[in-house]
């Protein structure tokens, strides 16, 4: 009997440690199931970028890079790419700072009841989708009859009268502000958390006891101590630039010409409209390409500078 005990003892203590992981299977099944889901289409999408697939019906025999040729030897793959890039640019950095600098007023302004109507006004459009974000600002930009020239044309400066979105040289820059409109009261609202934490209120009520001024707690207090919330906005700031799609469906088209077109408009047309399925795929590869070269080291720095 006293083997038994000891023998159960013993069984009992083998299977403890299997407690845990049982009991966290539920938990990692879906995240197995969409990381397995994920990376499964990625492969997919690779496989269809390197077929013959080029019609309605599917074509898997290997076509190796041949649809990557053709588009790197296309001008407009190349306007897509420099637009891309602009998007990330002048999307991302004035959003964050911009956010960053009304967070803090808005933690510092005397009045509750303003703050409170402000972070309303500005996180009202993170709530509208972007196919009617683009339907408004379309009828902003709008040359003839449009809000934004009816207005320059009333304080009598028909001068500085614009096309806005007809400009192949300036549509791309328009596009961008109805972006930064868009995400500037969601990176507001993720910055003004992180400015509520208890530590950083401890630090800044020092600084301000210590005689700084607001732009100095700013620049020496905040900035430093923000980092995480800094990280999550850029990075999702970053993701939505580069698969920007909704806006330039509705308000351009992609015109005039290609001026606005962008790597997901280009995979849409090329995939839907045209049947070059493969091309659309090869398309999607470099969309994939870019976000991890883009995303991937400014989180790896990020976590970095996190945790020093």
């Amino acid at each position: 009997m006293h083997t038994v005990g000891v023998v159960r003892a013993g069984g009992a203590a083998r299977a403890g440690p299997r407690l845990p992981a049982l009991e966290a299977l539920p938990f990692a099944l879906p995240l197995l199931v969409f990381l397995v889901t994920l990376y499964g289409m990625l492969g997919w999408t690779l496989y269809v970028s390197l077929s013959e697939w080029s019609g309605t019906a599917p074509d898997y025999r290997f076509a190796g890079l041949r649809w990557y040729r053709l588009m790197w030897g296309l001008d407009r793959f190349w306007v897509d790419l420099g637009n891309n890039v602009r998007w990330l640019v002048l999307g991302v950095a004035p959003t964050a700072v911009f956010a960053l600098l009304l967070a803090y007023l808005l933690e510092i302004a005397s009045s509750r009841r303003l703050e409170a109507y402000l972070r309303t006004l500005i996180l009202y459009p993170a709530a509208m989708s972007f196919i009617a974000t683009g339907t408004i600002w379309s009828w902003m930009y709008q040359p003839d009859r449009g809000v934004l020239n009816t207005l320059v044309r009333a304080a009598g400066l028909g001068g500085l009268a614009s096309g806005y979105t007809t400009d192949p040289a300036t549509a791309t820059y328009w596009l961008i502000v109805i972006f930064v409109w868009q995400y500037f009261g969601m990176s507001v609202l993720l910055l003004q958390a992180s400015l509520r934490t208890t530590e950083l209120q401890e630090m800044v009520e020092a600084a301000r006891l210590d005689g700084a001024s607001h732009l100095r707690t700013l620049l020496q207090v905040i900035v430093p101590n923000v980092r995480g919330g800094v990280l999550v906005v850029v990075s999702l700031l970053l993701i939505s630039a580069l698969k920007v799609f909704d806006i330039v469906y509705v308000v351009t088209f992609g015109g005039p010409g290609y001026a606005t077109d962008v790597l997901a408009f280009f995979m849409f047309i090329a995939t839907f409209q045209q049947r070059l399925v493969a091309l659309g795929a090869g398309l999607a590869m470099v969309i994939f390409a870019l976000a991890f070269l883009v995303i991937v080291p400014y989180t790896v720095y990020a976590l970095r500078r996190w945790f020093e």
